[in-house]
């Protein structure tokens, strides 16, 4: 694109929103809908879902961009599907014309290039994405990113993190960067279950190191509340999302121990040796229970922020009314879920 047509498109990005919204409006499509629509990568995922709910249940249009065609569909149709193909930027334009907001929540956990897992490619990814944005004329791209990438250099995952948030900021297009800390809350809550799983399935925990370093759990539906407000505004800012209560990673385990009503026995270990030991689980679970990245980020402290705390929902409060359901079994984050029930996921 040349840079005539890039200031061509950025120029309605400085007008007020409700402007905007006007000039993007699409005719509604779906009976109950309102005109134009927000779309949101991987709206069957995670936080994805969280953010589409949130949406339609303000009567607001919803359109995914994903990758999981054939997913079960947790909203019953509500939610228009399109592929999401980063080597058909003509395809991603038009799949985002006229939208007023997109929510990118794309990225990849794992570095794992053999089984198409890589985050230098996930962040190139993100920077089509956020071109055709430009191109498609998209009012606001909301990104989803992780706090703190930029003290953790030459780790892949957090550095790809802070080349996806750079990409964006030299886009050209209106932005929001949203960094949550650590996620909980609904079904597909993995990190926490996956670690109830453990502490119920076993007499001991191991922490990794000596377990005081700082952890600020944030609720899914705090995070999603943020987001969607941070796409209402207009200036270009970059925000910790985190919840209101800091533990110690030891004082978070306990929390989650006492949730479910069971004693353990809470030991440190080196961090090397607990990486070991989630690998030999992976390969029994055939997943990758945690990786390196994660390990250190943990003990960096980097799951905690500096900025004011902006979810309002209680860890405490939460782990204590869902621990008898937590860890009841494993959640394999490398298996295709399905789920039984849509209304189950946000509970």
């Amino acid at each position: 694109m040349n840079p005539s047509n890039r200031e061509h498109i950025r120029e309605p990005l400085h007008t007020p929103l409700h402007i905007i919204r006007g000039i993007f409006r699409t005719s509604p499509s779906w009976p109950g809908m309102a005109d134009g629509f927000h779309v949101v990568t991987g709206a069957f995922g995670y936080s994805g879902r969280w953010i589409a709910k949130l949406l339609l249940d303000q009567g607001i249009r919803v359109k995914t961009l994903t990758n999981a065609i054939g997913r079960d569909d947790p909203f019953d149709g509500r939610v228009e599907v399109m592929p999401i193909d980063f080597e058909n930027t003509d395809s991603l334009v038009e799949s985002l014309r006229g939208a007023e907001v997109l929510y990118n929540t794309y990225w990849v956990r794992y570095n794992k290039k053999s089984e198409g897992y890589d985050h230098s490619l996930a962040a190139r990814n993100c920077s089509i994405l956020f071109d055709a944005a430009l191109e498609a004329g998209v009012g606001r791209v909301v990104h989803f990113s992780v706090s703190r990438p930029e003290d953790a250099p030459g780790w892949t995952y957090f550095q790809g993190k802070v080349e996806a948030e750079r990409a964006l900021r030299e886009s050209g297009n209106s932005y929001a960067i949203v960094r949550p800390t650590l996620l909980f809350g609904g079904r597909r809550n993995v990190l926490v279950n996956n670690m109830a799983w453990l502490i119920r399935s076993f007499p001991v925990f191991g922490l990794f190191g000596r377990g005081n370093y700082p952890i600020q759990p944030v609720h899914v539906e705090d995070v999603a509340r943020v987001a969607i407000g941070a796409g209402m505004k207009n200036e270009d800012i970059t925000m910790d999302v985190a919840g209101p209560e800091t533990y110690t990673y030891k004082e978070f385990v306990r929390a989650i121990a006492k949730g479910m009503g069971v004693s353990r026995l809470i030991i440190p270990v080196p961090p090397a040796i607990g990486w070991l030991a989630g690998r030999l689980f992976g390969i029994f679970l055939k997943d990758d229970v945690i990786t390196m990245a994660e390990i250190r980020g943990l003990m960096q402290g980097l799951m905690a922020s500096e900025e004011e705390p902006r979810g309002k929902l209680l860890f405490s409060e939460w782990v204590s009314e869902n621990g008898d359901s937590l860890g009841l079994k494993y959640h394999n984050d490398l298996r295709e879920r399905r789920y039984s029930s849509p209304n189950d996921e946000f509970n």
